[in-house]
């Protein structure tokens, strides 16, 4: 069972983080104008199909764990009925739902560039109310609005950054693709712009969590909370410097050097993969104990 809770997390973390990233990408990067931006559309509306689905499995998972029984016996309306109703996580839950009700609404009309602009609060709300259902969720009173506070700039910042490495990456196969390429230098420089910021935010909040929820340095590498997140703090220093690689090196060199937009895509899809395996590991992190509860 806790397997597929891992999965069901890790799956609903990274579309609601690529979700996000589509429309931030969409309105900071690629800037519509009047088309419909049909791909990009499909995209989202893939990633929010994949967000309630995965969802409702880990809603599923975690009834059966507030139960004490197994999935099959949890499988049941009223208790589902009263986790929504009577508990805060569930509060969570209903308010995600009609914010997912709303996005899938506003990705069915089929033309407009205002729509990315009203899609996109909702879609920022969505994804950041996931700090309620995490660790800083159920912090204690006198840490707790720190710590959410911290999760929803780092949930932010996560979805310009690693997470919009996707739709970036898609966007500039398309551009190269079309051969378009004044429109790919264009959104390259835009993104490197955007990702800059993005990665300080990314650290500060990280430092932030981490200062609570590990608590001591003998926390960090003597729990599993604590050696996992030395993974996720590897990936995410290997990430950070192809960027910064094709920030330095290959962003100058885009008017001279035929090769740097090829450079710098293939080293988007390499991020993008690091990315992938950063929500793998917080979704293994949400499952477990915080290293200040248990390192001492």
């Amino acid at each position: 069972m806790n397997e597929l809770l891992i999965l069901s997390r890790a799956i609903h973390f990274g579309s609601c983080l690529v979700l996000l990233s589509i429309f931030a990408v969409r309105l900071l990067v690629e800037r519509p104008s009047a088309d419909n931006g049909r791909s990009a559309r499909m995209l989202a509306g893939v990633c929010l199909a994949l967000a309630a689905a995965s969802g409702c499995v880990w809603f599923w998972v975690a009834a059966a764990g507030m139960n004490g029984s197994g999935l099959k016996d949890s499988l049941n309306l009223p208790l589902f009925q009263m986790i929504l109703e009577q508990t805060p996580p569930g509060h969570v839950w209903l308010i995600r739902s009609a914010i997912a009700t709303l996005l899938a609404v506003l990705l069915c009309i089929p033309r407009g560039p205002w729509r990315w602009w009203l899609g996109a609060p909702l879609a920022a709300t969505f994804t950041a109310s996931l700090a309620w259902l995490g660790h800083a969720g159920a912090g204690e009173d006198g840490q707790r609005a720190v710590m959410l506070t911290a999760d929803v700039f780092h949930l932010l910042a996560a979805s310009l950054w690693p997470a919009g490495l996707l739709p970036f990456a898609l966007l500039l196969r398309r551009e190269i693709n079309a051969g378009t390429l004044p429109a790919a230098h264009a959104a390259a420089r835009r993104f490197s712009a955007t990702s800059l910021i993005t990665v300080a935010v990314l650290a500060a909040s990280g430092s932030v969590n981490a200062f609570f929820l590990v608590g001591s340095f003998h926390a960090l590498v003597s729990t599993d909370y604590g050696r996992l997140l030395i993974l996720k703090l590897a990936l995410f220093a290997v990430a950070a410097k192809l960027g910064a690689w094709n920030l330095i090196v290959h962003k100058p060199a885009l008017d001279i050097d035929s090769g740097a937009l090829a450079a710098i895509a293939r080293n988007v899809w390499i991020e993008a993969a690091l990315g992938a395996l950063i929500v793998l590991i917080v979704a293994i992190l949400g499952t477990l104990p915080p290293g200040s509860s248990v390192g001492g």
